[in-house]
């Protein structure tokens, strides 16, 4: 049986701190990915509509009634998309806000942490 060597690893050391941090990366969750994920609503226009069929559209009564089947189902649809372009609109403000919202805390604290310095550079002076 041969004993066991230990031999030096190959190539640079800095690519295997490279690689170790890459891996590190990629081993631990992202805090947005903890997230919890919002459930979108979906349209309830129910009943669709259905084409008949070419010859049950040669009746005015069934025409009529599909054509009615049809608006109805386009005013649900319409009304659907227009309240979700609103919802999605208002978080895009929301979020923008509170974006806002932290740059300027932080821009504050950095002028804070500022200031702060340069009074103790006077003092040290």
């Amino acid at each position: 049986m041969a004993p066991l060597e230990i031999r030096k690893p190959k190539g640079s050391p800095m690519k295997h701190v490279v690689l170790a941090a890459m891996l590190a990366a990629f081993a631990f969750p992202v805090h947005a990915a903890d997230a919890p994920k919002a459930e979108a609503p979906k349209p309830s226009c129910d009943p669709k509509p259905e084409f008949p069929g070419r010859l049950a559209m040669q009746s005015d009564t069934r025409r009529k009634q599909f054509q009615k089947e049809m608006d109805n189902y386009k005013e649900c649809m319409v009304a659907f998309i227009d309240a979700r372009k609103a919802a999605a609109q208002a978080n895009t403000e929301a979020a923008n806000g509170a974006v806002d919202e932290f740059n300027n805390t932080m821009k504050k604290i950095n002028e804070a942490i500022t200031a702060a310095k340069e009074q103790t550079k006077d003092i040290n002076q």
